[in-house]
C-alpha cells in the first residue's frame, strides 16, 4: 500500500469583520467574526453529508452478513488478502471523487463502506479456534487497521478546514502504512500455515521453518539466527542460553506465531523455564540418568509416529469417523509420549514431587498429567492434554458422532465438537514445545547440550546427509555434496554468502551424527576455494562450551591445534607460542595458586601442539612462580619474553 492523496475545495469568502479572506461557512481566524447563515459552501456542505451517512454504516454494529457458502472460512482467508487490495483502491478512489459531491460518487462511497463493514464483521465472527488463531487475529488487527484509516479519510471529507483536513489525512495515511505491515505479517502467517498443513515431506517441513525463521528475523545466516533468537530468549528468561538455544527458539517462535497461540507459547515457556531452573541439583541430577534421556527420546518419536499415522489417516480417511479417531490418537500421543515425561519434570523440579525418576517414569500418565494441571503453581503449563480423550480412545469409550466426539466417563458423558477437539490437540502441541524449548535451554545452562538429540533427524525418517544438506541451504549453500564414510564425512558445497568455513562447520556440528570422528569440508567461495579438515571431538567441545570468554578460547585453540586449513596447520607455532607468551607475562602478576594453575593449561596447550620447546619454557616460568629466585629460570623467562614480540598475529576467533 503506498501514500495516498488527493485534493480538497474550500470555498472563500471576505470577512465582514476584519475584510481578510476566510473560509465560508467558518470562525474568522483572525478576528472570531462568525459566519452569517446565508454562507453556506453547497459542494463542501454535499462532501460532508456524503461522509456522515458513510461514518453512520461503519459504526453500525448490526451489518447484516452476506449469503456465504457452507466453506465460508476457507473461502475468507484463501481471498481476503485479495479482497482488502481491491477494497482498498475502491475505496480510496471514491473518498477521492466524493469531493466532487456528485450523487454517483456518494453512493459509491457508501457503497465502499458497507462492503467494508461486511468485511469486518465476516473476519470479526470468524472461528479463533487453531491452527487458524494466528491468522484470524492477524486478520483482525488488519481490518483494525483498515477501519480507522477509513475513520481518519471521512474525517477528512468531513473536515471544516484546510488544516483539520491534513491532521486527519496523516493519521490516515499512518494507519495505511501499518496495515500494509500488517498484511504482510498476516501473509507470512498463512503462508506458513498452508505449508506446514498441506506439506508431507518431513525434510522440506523443516527446510520451510529454518527459512522462514531466516526470514522472520531478517538474518543472513544459522550463525545470526542464534543470536538473534538468544537475545530475544534473554528478554523473555533473563538467560541467554547456551549456543544453539536462540535456533531452537526461534524456529519454534516462527511455527507457534503460525498454527498455535504465540502469546501463550511465550508464557508457557517463561513460566516452565522458571520451574525448570528453580531446582538445578535436581535437574542435573535428572538429566544424569540414563532413563530419562530415553524417556525423552521415546516420547519425542511417539509423538512422531503418532502425528506421521494420523496425518496418513485424516489422507486416506473415507469417513469423518476415521478423521476423528485419527485426532484422538494425536491426543492421545500427547499425553502418554512427552506430556508424561514433560509432567514428570515439571513435578520434580517444582517440589510437588520427591520420588526417584525410576518409581514416577513407571506412573500412570494421565495422573501424572493431571497432577501438573491441577497444582496451582503448574496451572496452565500443560493445557490442551485431554485425559478424557486419552482414556476415552484407550479404553473404547467414545462415539464418533458427524459433529462431534462423545464420551462416556464415570462421572457423566462430555460431548467435544470436532473442531474444539482440533484446538485441544494444537494447543497440546503448543504446550509440549513450549516445554521442551524451556527444558533443553535449562538443560543447556547445566552442560547437557544437544540432550535427546541423538540421531534424532534419522529416527525421524529423514537421513542425517539429508538434514545437513538442508542446514547449508539454508546458509545460502548450494550444489552441496556428502560422502558419508564409516566414520568421515566429506562435504563440498558453493556459497554465494559472507559466512566463513569455520562457522559453516561450527554451525553443523551440533547436528551431526555422533558416529562421525572426522570432517573434511571443501567450500567454493568468492572465486576461491579452501578446505578445512580435522576431527570433530574438539570442535563439539568448543561448541559445548561455557560463555567463559577464556575458557572458550581455550577450547578455540585447541581445536585449531588438530584441524589443517589447506593442508597447512590451522595455527601455526609462531602464533601459538607468541599467544602463549603474552599470556603467561600477564599472569606471572597473579597469585601463585591462581598463576600456577593457569601456566599449567598453557603447557598442556604446548602438548598438545608437541612444542617441545614452549613446553620447557612454560615449566621453567611455574618453577619460577614457585620458587621465585632460585629457580634457575632465567633462560626460560628470556625465551618467553622474546616470543612475546614475535612477527605473528594474534589469533582471531574465526
Amino acid at each position: 500500500m503506498n501514500s495516498y492523496a488527493f485534493t480538497l475545495a474550500f470555498s472563500q469568502i471576505e470577512c465582514a469583520g476584519c475584510g481578510v479572506g476566510r473560509i465560508r461557512g467558518v470562525d474568522c481566524p483572525d478576528c472570531g467574526h462568525r459566519p452569517q447563515a446565508w454562507e453556506i459552501d453547497a459542494l463542501g456542505l454535499a462532501r460532508r453529508q456524503a461522509a456522515h451517512r458513510a461514518q453512520a454504516l461503519l459504526t453500525r454494529s448490526d451489518t447484516p452478513l452476506p449469503a456465504a457458502p457452507s466453506d465460508t472460512a476457507e473461502s475468507l482467508h484463501a481471498d481476503l488478502f485479495a479482497r482488502v487490495e481491491e477494497w482498498t483502491s475502491a475505496f480510496l478512489k471514491a473518498a477521492a471523487a466524493t469531493t466532487r459531491a456528485a450523487t454517483q460518487e456518494a453512493q459509491d462511497l457508501e457503497s465502499a463502506v458497507h462492503e467494508f463493514a461486511e468485511l469486518r464483521s465476516l473476519v470479526q465472527g470468524a472461528d479463533d479456534r487453531r491452527p487458524l488463531r494466528a491468522l484470524v487475529n492477524a486478520e483482525r488487527e488488519l481490518v483494525g487497521e483498515l477501519a480507522s484509516m477509513t475513520r481518519a479519510y471521512l474525517a477528512v471529507l468531513v473536515a471544516a478546514t484546510p488544516l483539520q483536513a491534513q491532521k486527519h489525512g496523516e493519521a490516515a495515511q499512518r494507519h495505511l502504512d501499518r496495515a500494509a505491515e500488517v498484511a504482510r505479517r498476516a501473509g507470512d502467517i498463512a503462508k506458513t500455515l498452508n505449508a506446514l498443513t498441506c506439506e508431507r515431506d518431513v525434510a522440506q517441513i523443516q527446510a520451510g521453518l529454518l527459512i522462514r525463521a531466516l526470514e522472520a528475523y531478517e538474518v543472513p545466516d544459522l550463525l545470526a539466527l542464534d543470536k538473534a533468537g538468544r537475545d530475544e530468549l534473554h528478554q523473555l528468561t533473563s538467560s541467554r542460553g547456551v549456543d544453539g538455544s536462540g535456533l531452537l527458539f526461534a524456529v519454534n517462535r516462527v511455527l507457534a506465531e503460525s498454527l498455535f497461540d504465540g502469546e501463550q507459547f511465550r508464557d508457557v515457556l517463561r513460566r516452565a523455564y522458571t520451574v525448570f531452573r528453580s531446582r538445578p541439583d535436581v535437574l542435573r541430577q535428572l538429566a544424569a540418568n540414563p532413563l530419562f534421556e530415553s524417556d525423552f527420546q521415546q516420547a519425542t518419536w511417539e509423538l512422531f509416529d503418532g502425528s506421521m499415522e494420523a496425518v496418513h489417516a485424516v489422507d486416506n480417511a473415507v469417513h469423518s469417523r476415521q478423521t476423528g479417531r485419527a485426532l484422538l490418537g494425536i491426543a492421545s500421543s500427547l499425553v502418554e509420549g512427552p506430556g508424561q515425561v514433560i509432567a514428570t519434570v515439571l513435578l520434580l523440579t517444582s517440589g510437588v514431587k520427591t520420588a526417584a525418576y525410576t518409581n514416577l517414569r513407571n506412573e500412570n500418565a494421565t495422573k501424572l498429567v493431571s497432577t501438573v494441571q491441577r497444582e496451582p503453581t503448574l496451572h496452565g503449563l500443560l493445557d490442551g492434554l485431554d485425559n478424557d480423550l486419552r482414556t476415552g480412545r484407550a479404553h473404547a469409550l467414545v462415539r464418533y458422532e458427524e459433529e462431534s466426539a462423545v464420551i462416556e466417563r464415570k462421572s457423566g458423558t462430555r460431548i467435544v465438537a470436532w473442531p474444539d477437539v482440533v484446538d485441544g490437540v494444537f494447543q497440546g502441541y503448543e504446550s509440549i514445545y513450549a516445554c521442551q524449548v524451556a527444558l533443553l535451554q535449562a538443560l543447556g545452562e547445566l552442560g547437557f547440550t544437544g540432550f535427546g538429540i541423538g540421531g534424532l533427524w534419522r529416527t525421524l525418517g529423514m537421513p542425517a546427509p539429508q538434514m545437513t544438506t538442508i542446514l547449508l541451504q539454508a546458509m545460502n549453500c548450494h550444489d552441496v555434496t556428502i560422502t558419508a564414510e564409516v566414520k568421515r564425512w566429506r562435504i563440498e558445497a558453493r556459497t554465494d554468502g559472507d559466512t566463513s568455513l569455520p562457522t559453516l562447520i561450527a554451525m553443523l556440528t551440533p547436528y551431526l551424527p555422533d558416529d562421525v570422528d572426522k570432517l573434511d569440508f571443501r567450500v567454493h567461495q568468492n572465486g576461491q576455494t579452501h578446505t578445512l579438515a580435522g576431527p570433530l571431538a574438539l570442535f563439539r567441545e568448543f561448541s559445548a562450551s561455557t560463555d567463559d570468554e577464556d575458557a572458550r578460547m581455550m577450547a578455540f585453540l585447541r581445536l585449531r591445534l588438530t584441524w589443517t586449513y589447506d593442508d597447512d596447520l590451522w595455527l601455526s607455532t609462531d602464533v601459538l607460542r607468541r599467544w602463549t607468551a603474552i599470556q603467561g607475562a600477564h599472569v606471572l602478576e597473579a597469585e601463585p595458586a591462581a598463576a600456577i594453575a593457569r601456566l599449567r593449561s598453557l603447557r598442556d596447550l604446548a602438548t598438545l601442539a608437541g612444542d617441545d620447546a614452549l613446553v620447557w619454557a612454560l615449566s621453567g616460568v611455574i618453577r619460577h612462580k614457585r620458587l621465585g629466585s632460585s629457580s634457575d629460570a632465567r633462560a626460560e623467562l628470556s625465551q618467553l619474553e622474546a616470543w612475546c614480540v614475535l612477527s605473528a598475529a594474534l589469533p582471531e576467533w574465526w
